[in-house]
């Protein structure tokens, strides 16, 4: 190759190592968009463009079958409700590919805070070892919400953004920025719930660390979107929405139930805890063509509440007692020395994520993005403080489900049949286990 050739080769490739995270974001838009922008299975058109039509003309949301999601999530909708749609298509999957680069980038920077992980990583066997798990345990649980072009890929991101701001106002000594990262991390949290309700859960979890900065800003930005978007679309449509869809939400937010509509407990897509253990606890119906018995033992209507309800009462109070048990925010600078903040964060979200899609009352098979933070937060313990037996038996766990051949493979019935187990369901129990391990691990000072 001539010298200049040369030259100019190793420029590029300077250019490119210089901004990493730009040139990843453009080469992804680049396979990915084409690819999933005009999938036959949208929720972009079946669900979230039709809503957001509505919105404008001044309708009612649609009814729960297609609309459980609040308000203010039509939002980032509304500029593609006057594009084309083939324009509206690949503008909406560019959004979601940003979002899926930006978590990454945000579980990275956090990860980076850690000096141990920092050094570890320099060594490239260590580096790709960790890349390369990450992306077998967690991918996939990304690549399904881009398929289906569904934005639960917008709240991984806004839930990674707070576990990173979370990590960086531990490791700011300035009281004011560390402030101010305390206050972003509720507004990105605040934000989540208002797209989904399921973060809703972070805030007792904050409540539980007595992070009492982040909780107000999490339920401040919380009210004020939903009073903004309800104002603006009073003024602009004479039509409010907000009370209307608390009514619309209230009707499916048994906890003590499974699902409901298109997501009954047979719908094999629901992995939601719920509607697993709703499979193990009742007859297969004969019309479901799986033409196999998933049931484990037949339990009454009033003995399956109950299982729900130690369920979910089991997850919720591991959590919140972990949370306080491990929590940083009451510890002075000086006893945190020793502690992994970074770690803490992204476990502490990671867990919280985990947690809220095992107590819905339904969560399909893309609500499942932020198993990512779980699965990191376990690899960057084992990679700078040594292998840890129980996130090894997790992260095994998860890999494996994840290996086992999927539809393309087995064929339709056999894949359902592995859904109705639960195999989704089963890496966010497990990435739930695994991350309340790293708390309490990365909360100790030796």
């Amino acid at each position: 190759m001539p010298i200049a050739a040369a030259t100019s080769v190793e420029r590029i490739l300077a250019a490119m190592w210089r901004r990493p995270w730009f040139w990843g974001w453009l080469m992804a838009c680049a396979v990915l968009v084409p690819l999933l922008s005009f999938r036959s299975q949208s929720e972009l058109m079946g669900c979230y463009l039709p809503a957001m039509h509505r919105v404008v003309e001044g309708l009612p949301l649609p009814g729960a079958e297609w609309w459980v999601y609040p308000p203010l999530f039509t939002t980032p909708v509304i500029p593609l409700v006057w594009l084309p749609i083939a324009a509206a298509r690949m503008a909406w999957c560019i959004m979601l590919v940003t979002a899926a680069v930006l978590s990454a980038r945000c579980i990275w920077k956090t990860l980076m805070l850690d000096e141990s992980f920092r050094r570890a990583v320099k060594t490239p066997w260590m580096f790709f070892l960790f890349v390369g798990v990450l992306a077998v345990s967690s991918a996939g649980h990304t690549i399904v919400p881009l398929g289906y072009q569904a934005h639960d890929v917008l709240v991984c991101m806004l839930i990674a953004m707070g576990a990173w701001f979370t990590a960086r106002g531990f490791a700011i000594t300035s009281d004011r920025p560390r402030r101010t990262s305390e206050t972003c991390a509720g507004m990105a949290f605040g934000l989540a719930a208002s797209c989904k309700v399921m973060p809703i859960l972070f805030l007792p979890v904050l409540v539980a660390q007595r992070r009492w900065r982040a909780a107000l800003a999490m339920c401040v930005t919380g009210l004020l979107a939903a009073v903004c978007f309800d104002l603006v679309a009073l003024a602009c449509t004479g039509k409010a929405h907000f009370i209307a869809w608390v009514q619309l939400a209230a009707g499916g937010g048994d906890l003590l139930a499974a699902g409901g509509g298109r997501w009954d407990p047979w719908n094999p897509l629901n992995q939601s805890g719920t509607g697993i253990l709703n499979r193990l606890m009742i007859p297969t119906p004969t019309d479901r063509g799986l033409d196999h018995e998933c049931m484990i033992v037949q339990v009454s209507d009033g003995g399956r509440r109950m299982v729900l309800g130690v369920w979910s009462l089991l997850l919720v109070s591991s959590l919140l007692l972990v949370a306080w048990k491990t929590s940083l925010a009451v510890r002075t600078r000086l006893q945190r020395d020793g502690c992994s903040a970074p770690l803490h964060a992204l476990a502490l979200c990671g867990a919280t994520a985990c947690a809220y899609v095992l107590i819905a009352p339904h969560s399909s098979n893309y609500h499942f993005a932020p198993l990512a933070l779980a699965s990191a937060a376990m690899l960057g313990f084992m990679v700078t403080r040594g292998v840890d037996g129980w996130m090894a038996l997790c992260l095994a766990v998860m890999v494996g489900i994840e290996l086992i051949p999927g539809r393309d493979v087995l064929g339709g019935r056999l894949a359902d049949i592995k859904l109705a187990y639960g195999s989704v369901g089963l890496c966010a129990f497990f990435g739930m286990l695994g991350a309340l391990r790293v708390m309490i691990r990365s909360a100790r000072t030796t």
